[in-house]
């Protein structure tokens, strides 16, 4: 038979072995799911889409990392076109990008097939550094994983990323030619592109010009009535929800000037949401802090409890001696 006083050491153990291995289990399922670990994107960049449509919980986690007020009034105040110039005037806005939805909805939607648009091609032309780090904000068909050879467009480098459906269809490319097709140059309205890569979706890829769109339009004073006409006038006839605001808007910023460009966008703006540099380090840094906060909270109460029930236990070994 086993004495009582060991029965309690043996007690002991098991106790503090099950206790530490339960807060050792929450402590890695909050790190494992919880935890944030997303890339920062490189500075310079304040990507804008529309996903909470009012000041939501995402936003708050940056607010309170960057120490922000906002007003209530402005809970559900989003970017409308009219913003726009508002925004390029501001200290530190170097380009603002807006998504053309008119354009981009008859490629994406409409044009996308062969059969559908016989004598044009499908162009759209996306800067480099939103391709690289921002294209998840929006819905734009355009980035490697379409690609079948080479790459996508440099920026001003009048390139071409198109597919051999489309070689062979508008340029009368043989089989011969296509498998030689990166680096020959092809010629389309009264535009000379060099072929960089093969697309294995018929929409072609074009370096991106800030004086012509296709597809992600660059602010400029003495074009934006026109642009603006035309997607409100669009939005209107297919029944948008909310057709005067921007959709994804990417806006550059000078050096050192994200943090308060995106803090003036934030205290005006609260219910768009955002992806930059700035965004994310401090989201990141603030999200994480409160996932550990709540870990050691939770891991000391435990710790404690333990150590409570390990006493008590040690009182009643002492009191049967």
């Amino acid at each position: 038979m086993i004495p009582k006083n060991k029965k309690i050491k043996i007690l002991s153990v098991l106790l503090t072995v099950l206790i530490i291995t339960a807060l050792s289990l929450f402590t890695y399922s909050q790190i494992t799911s919880d935890y944030c670990t997303d890339t920062i994107p490189p500075g310079n960049i304040i990507a804008i889409y529309q996903a909470d449509h009012t000041y939501g919980d995402l936003n708050a986690v940056y607010v309170r990392g960057a120490g922000l007020d906002i007003d209530p009034d402005y809970y559900d105040r989003m970017i409308a076109y009219e913003d726009i110039p508002d925004i390029a005037s501001m200290d530190g806005v170097e380009n603002v990008i807006l998504y053309d939805t008119s354009y981009l909805d008859s490629i994406i939607y409409t044009a996308a097939s062969e059969d559908r648009l016989p004598d044009k091609l499908n162009l759209i032309a996306v800067p480099e550094a939103i391709a690289q780090d921002y294209l998840n904000q929006t819905v734009i068909p355009y980035g490697t994983e379409y690609l079948e050879e080479g790459r996508l467009p440099r920026d001003g480098a009048h390139e071409i990323t198109i597919s051999n459906k489309l070689l062979e269809k508008h340029f009368a490319y043989t089989d011969e030619m296509l498998t030689r097709a990166i680096g020959s140059k092809i010629d389309y309205d009264n535009e000379t592109y060099t072929i960089v890569g093969i697309n294995g979706y018929d929409i072609c890829y074009i370096s991106f010009d800030a004086k012509r769109n296709y597809g992600l339009y660059q602010y400029d004073a003495d074009t934006f009535d026109e642009f603006v006409t035309r997607n409100l006038d669009y939005k209107k006839t297919n029944d948008y929800f909310h057709p005067e605001y921007a959709n994804e808007i990417f806006i550059f910023t000078a050096d050192g000037s994200e943090k308060s460009v995106l803090d003036k966008l934030f205290q005006e703006y609260p219910a768009e949401n955002y992806i930059s540099g700035e965004y994310v380090s401090v989201w990141k840094k603030t999200f994480n802090g409160s996932v550990l906060r709540k870990i050691i909270v939770i891991d000391s109460i435990g710790v404690a409890w333990l150590g409570v029930l390990l006493v008590l236990l040690n009182k009643k070994a002492v009191s049967k001696v």
